[in-house]
C-alpha cells in the first residue's frame, strides 16, 4: 500500500528500469495512456496507481516469477506527466503553473503562485473544477475558513482549475 506522501505512479511518466547483472533488461519506458508500461521480456506491466516501491516490486514479482532467480530490480522516475493547475479570476496573475514531481499544494499555496489575490478579489467565493472519473466535480471553497478547525486544508491537485471570484462590495 502507498504511504502518505508516496509518488503515484502516472500515465505519461517515464521510468528507468535496472535489472542487476542484466544490462539487456535495463531501459527507459514511457508509461502509456492505459498505465501500461512495454517492459523486455514481461510485455506489458500495468503500474499507474502504484508507488514506485510498489511498481518494483510487482516488476521483481514478475521477472522472479518466469525468468530470473532472485532479481534486483531499480526503478526510478525519468521523468514526470506533467502536471499542471490554472489559476483565473481575481488574482494578480492568472494562468497556467505547473507543480514539480511530486510536490502537492494547498489552496492558498496556488493563489499565491499566482501572484496572489487583488483587491476586489472575494476570498470567500473560490471554485474548483476537477475531472475525477471521467466527470467535472465543481467545489466551493472559503479561503477564510482553511486555517481554522473546521475548515481545514484544501489540497490543490493536477488539471484543478481554479477561479477567484469577485467581491461587489
Amino acid at each position: 500500500m502507498a504511504g502518505e506522501g508516496d509518488y503515484i505512479l502516472s500515465p505519461g511518466d517515464t521510468l528507468d528500469l535496472m535489472v542487476y547483472r542484466e544490462p539487456d533488461l535495463s531501459m527507459r519506458s514511457k508509461i502509456a495512456r492505459d498505465g501500461r508500461v512495454q517492459l523486455p521480456l514481461l510485455g506489458e506491466v500495468a503500474v499507474a496507481g502504484l508507488s514506485v516501491r510498489e511498481a518494483q516490486n510487482r516488476i521483481r514479482d514478475l521477472y522472479n516469477a518466469d525468468y530470473l532467480v532472485d532479481p534486483q530490480i531499480y526503478l526510478n522516475i525519468a521523468s514526470y506527466v506533467q502536471r499542471k493547475i490554472t489559476v483565473i479570476g481575481q488574482v494578480a496573475s492568472p494562468g497556467s503553473y505547473e507543480l514539480m514531481g511530486t510536490e502537492s499544494l494547498g489552496m492558498l499555496e496556488a493563489v499565491g503562485m499566482a501572484g496572489g489575490f487583488t483587491r476586489i478579489a472575494d476570498t470567500r467565493n473560490i471554485q474548483v473544477k476537477r475531472r475525477v472519473g471521467g466527470k467535472t466535480e465543481i467545489f466551493k471553497v472559503n479561503s477564510k475558513r482553511l486555517d481554522d478547525e473546521k475548515g481545514g486544508g484544501f489540497k490543490v491537485l493536477p488539471g484543478d482549475i481554479i477561479t477567484v471570484g469577485e467581491s461587489w462590495y
